[in-house]
């Protein structure tokens, strides 16, 4: 993909609808608002708009790896908070500020939301209505956007997971769920990103009739007045700030970042007691990687659905390692209850943007999920070595949170050096997963309509709306609360 998006609306001083942050939701809520006839959507994204390929079909498997878990060699990484919890939201933790996001950064898994995460009081019930049973008088956003991303990808219809299941390690596990596709000549690949549906015949981008798009441009605040949001504050790239004026402002910016700006607002407008919104949560995620001798499991992505009894899903990724061999990482992904002690903070000062502090830790029920989820990859472990002729070595945990044991401990250069059948676990640092969210969550922060409850005119969208994360990747429901949102902005007022 190739080609500079942005549009003349550089110089913009006004429009109906002003979408702060072009990644994943931005983008897919503003296109969608596009299709629905809305004209006059500005974009504002604080990175550039000249790169637009997803990192897997620009660069190798390792080099792409690399980016991800090494991120001083990704130029777009981007870290605007400190940590008053490190190690946690440190490291790789941060954003990837260029147009297109993390949806340039996905593996495009596509896992709705389980019922249990979905559930009354956590959720509105219009909300899970809308995802799970029918959206408008048709099908339900759910399957809406499922089939558009299996269309994209090439798949057949009603084919998410793909045919059949592999059994390993006294497990059942069916192939991964992913909105992904190959590129023509080579093994590399991409996943879904909303610029696609911007992308012509002839492979360049440009965004759709009623969409300009500004990069490049650092959201400092959102203008309020009279109690209502009016627009946002701008760096104006000298060192002062000037205003853009809109009917609408949507926050998607990321969780951390989206929770500032709104914990600014809503403190200038006198809705919060204090400079801080709680309730922020990540995936707890553990693993391990091990190199396999010849007969392990074939190639491919696979999983085994939720267990209610864990809040979690267990997953493995099988790829060569040479002739006859394999690298198998498994990970079992699960949910982080949300918790008023886990919140994004500010300190106020006399200009904008605010010092931004994120606080994040693990709750009593929190702490059961990571031994229960330690279990489970034993008693993996244990069943699955003998089928692959090794020594069913025990797996051996640290502390959570010991960053000397975290995720990066997949990256190619450290599992080449493993020895065959030794397996070395990890450990996720809460942030790390491009997970977090919650802390704007619909229902309560947000009406279930997506608009603050105490400052019209001011909407969110991505993972921070979610009450509760559930255990499935958020991408999947991500694009469908961002469809749900363009649907009732185009709507007008009730």
């Amino acid at each position: 993909m190739s080609g500079n998006p942005e549009a003349k609306h550089g110089s913009a001083r006004r429009a109906r609808v002003v979408v702060v942050g072009g990644g994943l939701a931005g983008l897919e809520c503003a296109t969608a608002l596009a299709g629905h006839g809305v004209d006059d959507i500005l974009v504002l994204e604080a990175g550039p708009g000249e790169d637009l390929d997803h990192i897997h079909r620009a660069y190798s498997r390792e080099r792409a790896s690399e980016m991800v878990f090494a991120p001083e060699g990704d130029p777009y990484f981007h870290r605007p908070w400190s940590s008053r919890t490190r190690p946690h939201y440190t490291g790789i933790s941060g954003l990837r500020r260029r147009l297109g996001g993390r949806s340039l950064y996905w593996h495009g898994v596509i896992l709705p939301l389980e019922d249990w995460a979905l559930r009354e009081p956590w959720w509105p019930a219009a909300v899970v209505t809308d995802l799970t049973t029918g959206h408008r008088g048709g099908p339900s956003l759910y399957e809406q956007v499922t089939a558009d991303l299996l269309e994209w990808s090439g798949a057949p219809a009603g084919d998410a997971a793909g045919p059949g299941t592999r059994r390993f390690g006294g497990r059942s596990f069916l192939p991964l769920p992913r909105a992904c596709r190959a590129v023509p000549g080579g093994d590399r690949w991409e996943a879904y990103t909303p610029l696609e549906r911007w992308r012509d015949g002839d492979g360049r981008v440009a965004p759709p009739p009623g969409i300009g798009v500004r990069c490049g441009t650092d959201v400092l605040a959102v203008e309020v007045r009279g109690g209502r949001a009016r627009g946002v504050v701008i760096g104006d790239g000298a060192g002062g700030t000037r205003t853009i004026a809109a009917d609408t402002v949507v926050l998607c910016a990321g969780t951390v970042e989206s929770t500032r700006l709104a914990v600014q607002a809503l403190t200038v407008a006198g809705v919060l007691r204090e400079p801080r919104l709680g309730g922020l949560a990540d995936h707890i995620v553990q693993g391990f990687v091990v190199r396999l001798p010849s007969g392990g499991p074939p190639p491919g992505s696979f999983y085994v659905p939720t267990s209610p009894a864990t809040r979690s899903y267990l997953r493995m990724d099988v790829t060569p390692d040479g002739p006859g061999a394999c690298l198998l990482d498994v990970r079992i992904t699960g949910e982080q209850l949300p918790d008023e002690r886990s919140a994004v903070e500010c300190r106020p000062s006399a200009a904008f943007p605010w010092p931004t502090r994120v606080r994040t830790g693990l709750g009593t029920e929190d702490r059961q999920l990571v031994a229960a989820q330690r279990q489970v990859l034993r008693d993996f472990w244990r069943a699955a070595a003998p089928e692959v002729g090794v020594r069913a070595r025990p797996l051996e945990f640290t502390a959570f949170g010991d960053a000397d044991r975290d995720n990066t401990r997949v990256l190619p250069g450290r599992t080449r050096r493993q020895p065959v059948g030794r397996p070395e676990t990890w450990t996720s640092l809460l942030g790390t997963e491009d997970h977090e969210g919650g802390s704007l969550p619909l229902g309560r922060v947000l009406t279930p309509r997506h608009e603050f409850a105490g400052l019209p005119g001011l909407y969110a969208a991505g993972p921070a709306v979610f009450p509760r994360l559930g255990a499935a990747n958020p991408s999947l429901t991500t694009i469908a609360l961002s469809r749900r949102l363009a649907a009732i902005l185009a709507a007008g007022p009730r």
